[in-house]
């Protein structure tokens, strides 16, 4: 019974650490000291709860908590030692369970704590993408893996670059900026931990449901605090339209009996068509600005998809040239790989090989890649060369599900389809 005591408060921590967190550094203006503070009190109520019993306000007596070891700190300049037992809890944490899922009311805009908290962990202080890879973990709860297969990297190097990343802030030790003036220099990885958040709901890189609706919650409630605060900003505009585009056609991602519907055979009849409406709407007054930028594409893009009655009916050709426009402002792999696929349907899978093909050899763990030239390669009849390339992609596969389908094409082009270890 003790043992079923402990886990509950575990969980109960897990669900309620993100708001606590962003209550304490609203009260700390400093993410460390938040941190600390936050974790001695999540030391306590493992101490304390099982003995005493739960209070009736668990989140409120954890911010008090640390709200009080955080005085206190101040007061005697101690840094004490953090115990282990509550590491390892915050380690394998999910507070993305948060406010947004369980709250039918969430401040927005500046107003927002969580949005606060993921502008502190973008701090200009720190090198290009180790804000947002410290976002996802400190906030979101990503686990390393999850986090470096969204940045593309090695878990190792994402390991080590969350390591250099906080101590950097600690060594800082400076508060965000006060207002959203303030913060303007730290936007561009703001809107980058939203997007990737997003993603990986949209279509997670884990076993298990290949989506996480709290993620996607989770980001769009994020989305729109962002588009709140900086209402000059297009690409804060642009990204919320593009997440809306995209979670409004959730509903028909899935099937009955949980397998994925890819794009082309969904029942469109079950996309949220009033969301694609004011989505779209939303789009078309950024883009009025004249101010593009990635998301704004990505957007439009989505848009297009959205409004084809029919996956026969897709205009590939405005597609093709909103991904030339897109790699102009980021040229990835990824965008690359959704050009050559968009190119192959416009103007023929040899066309979108060829865009492929100029494409450096060595792309990092990219199974879409694979996937793409496998497709393009099928509908030339090079079957040999398919079954490599759909082969590696099998090998790199992010979850099960991703597996599947592509074992269903490898099975589809007469090719032994052996089960992903």
């Amino acid at each position: 019974m003790e043992r079923a005591v402990v886990v509950s408060t575990a969980e109960e921590m897990r669900r309620l650490y993100p708001s606590v967190l962003a209550k304490t550094f609203a009260l700390t203006r400093n993410l460390p000291d938040a941190e600390d503070a936050v974790q001695e009190a999540v030391e306590r109520a493992l101490r304390c709860w099982p003995v005493d019993g739960r209070p009736d306000s668990p989140e409120a007596w954890l911010v008090t908590v640390a709200a009080n070891r955080h005085r206190d700190r101040i007061r005697s300049s101690l840094r004490e030692e953090r115990r282990a037992d509550a590491l390892a809890l915050l380690a394998n944490a999910s507070p993305w369970v948060r406010i947004a899922v369980g709250e039918a009311e969430v401040a927005r805009g500046w107003k927002d704590d969580l949005l606060r908290l993921l502008v502190a962990c973008c701090h200009p202080a720190l090198e290009p993408g180790e804000g947002a890879a410290l976002a996802l973990s400190t906030i979101v709860g990503l686990s390393v893996e999850e986090i470096a297969r969204a940045f593309v990297v090695a878990p190792r190097t994402m390991e080590q670059r969350l390591t250099r990343a906080r101590k950097r802030l600690r060594e800082r030790g400076d508060a965000d900026g006060a207002s959203p003036e303030d913060a303007t220099d730290r936007m561009a990885a703001v809107l980058r931990v939203v997007h990737l958040l997003f993603n990986e709901g949209y279509w997670s890189g884990a076993d298990g449901p290949p989506i996480r609706a709290d993620l996607c919650r989770l980001a769009i409630g994020l989305a729109r605090s962002i588009a709140d605060a900086f209402p000059k900003s297009a690409e804060a505009a642009g990204l919320l339209a593009l997440l809306l585009l995209h979670d409004a056609r959730r509903g028909a991602r899935m099937s009955d009996d949980g397998a994925p519907v890819p794009l082309p055979v969904q029942d469109r009849s079950r996309w949220d068509h009033a969301a694609i409406q004011d989505a779209t709407r939303l789009l078309e007054r950024t883009l009025e600005r004249r101010d593009p930028g990635p998301y704004q594409i990505e957007a439009a893009i989505s848009a297009v998809h959205c409004r084809a009655p029919t996956a026969d009916s897709t205009d590939w050709h405005e597609i093709a040239s909103l991904y030339a426009l897109l790699e102009s402002h980021r040229p990835t792999p990824s965008v690359r790989v959704n050009r050559a696929f968009a190119v192959g349907r416009a103007f023929g899978a040899a066309r979108g090989l060829a865009l492929l093909d100029e494409m450096p050899t060595d792309v990092g763990p990219f199974p879409y890649s694979h996937l793409v030239r496998g497709t393009l390669l099928d509908e030339l009849g090079r079957l040999d060369e398919a079954r490599i390339s759909l082969g590696l992609a099998l090998e790199q596969a992010r979850n099960e599900h991703e597996a599947t389908q592509i074992q269903a094409r490898l099975r589809r082009i007469g090719a032994s389809a052996p089960s992903k270890e």
